[in-house]
């Protein structure tokens, strides 16, 4: 990754939910990278993909991706994503980032927040455009969605952007069904109605549904996978790689090999600082394993604390320090929940 902001401290390097599983294109397809420019981030990680390989990011930029969703107020990203506090942000996400089913997680997440340098690049990456102010006056009851003159689907929660999908990014339409906006390819065909199971394009790039008379679908292309369609039917997106089954997985050196929708996923564990094998003490993340440190350990359960401009948490068995400074912040702060990043 583009970024090595931060290093640990006694050890070595390492709300309302918007449901993504069938969601419409518009909030998966990519344009581009993010902020970090097509070698710093989705680029990179669309080509590893296409071939069924998945570089999860190490621990400093999971670090400096938590100090920007806990410490940035008023993000237009759905709160779900977003933990109460750094540590358990970056537990929560080396978890699922290091996991074989991290080469699906959010481009929200990938294209925005792993990417950004700041609050201000952050913010513009997930408005995908919209006016900051176009919840203005919106959701002061709770959730409210609506469509903006762009055709950009947003959610609103007392006047606050909380999602953007840019619906015509995936060809796509704005549409206020129930009060929440969402992208459409328009009416259903007659060959897909309500409650039959998702299945894939005629050009196997798009994962289609049909949702209440209306054609929904998830963009596999974006994330450098292929809608395939197992021998029970059910379709999905997933790598090009050998057919799998189950939960098991095996090691090639660094590499762990795990199984997704079907098909291999070839996590690189090295490049996440981890290792593939289990070592004795070894603490397992994702589909890899944190070695335990030869000395200077720590309780992962031990209280995280602010330290100066500094947080210091444990993870892993590993004691780590985030100094705020580095990514622009003033201070660590325990105000409200637990330990973030402020100004």
């Amino acid at each position: 990754m583009m970024r090595r902001v931060v290093g640990a401290a006694g050890g070595v390097g390492i709300g309302i939910v918007i449901a993504l599983a069938c969601a419409g294109s518009a909030e998966l397809t990519a344009d581009g990278a993010g902020p970090g420019g097509p070698d710093g981030g989705l680029a990179t990680f669309v080509t590893h993909a296409m071939k069924g390989e998945y570089v999860p990011p190490d621990l400093d930029d999971v670090e400096h991706m938590c100090a920007l969703l806990t410490g940035c107020d008023k993000l237009p990203i759905p709160t779900n994503y977003i933990p109460p506090d750094f540590p358990s942000c970056v537990k929560r996400n080396t978890e699922e980032l290091t996991s074989v089913g991290g080469i699906n997680s959010s481009l929200t997440m990938r294209e925005c927040a792993l990417q950004a340098n700041s609050c201000s690049s952050l913010r513009t990456c997930a408005l995908r455009g919209a006016n900051p102010d176009a919840c203005n006056g919106r959701g002061k009851q709770g959730p409210v969605g609506f469509c903006d003159v762009d055709g950009r689907a947003l959610t609103c929660v007392q006047n606050q952007i909380v999602s953007v999908r840019d619906c015509s990014r995936g060809k796509e339409e704005c549409l206020v069904r129930d009060g929440q906006a969402t992208c459409t390819l328009g009416p259903c065909g007659a060959d897909i109605k309500d409650g039959d199971k998702p299945r894939c394009s005629g050009s196997g790039t798009h994962l289609l549904h049909c949702e209440k008379g209306k054609l929904a679908s998830y963009d596999c292309a974006a994330f450098g996978l292929k809608c395939q369609t197992g021998a029970d039917g059910t379709s999905s997106c997933a790598t090009p790689g050998p057919a799998c089954s189950g939960a098991a997985k095996r090691c090639e050196g660094n590499t762990s090999v795990g199984c997704f929708n079907g098909h291999e996923v070839r996590v690189d564990c090295a490049a996440a600082g981890l290792a593939c094998a289990p070592t004795p003490g070894g603490t397992p993340i994702g589909a890899c394993v944190s070695p335990p440190l030869a000395v200077g350990g720590c309780d992962s359960n031990q209280t995280p604390h602010c330290d100066g401009a500094n947080i210091r948490y444990c993870v892993a068995g590993k004691p780590r320090s985030h100094f705020c400074k580095a990514t622009g912040f003033n201070k660590c702060d325990t105000s409200h929940n637990g330990p973030h990043c402020a100004f």
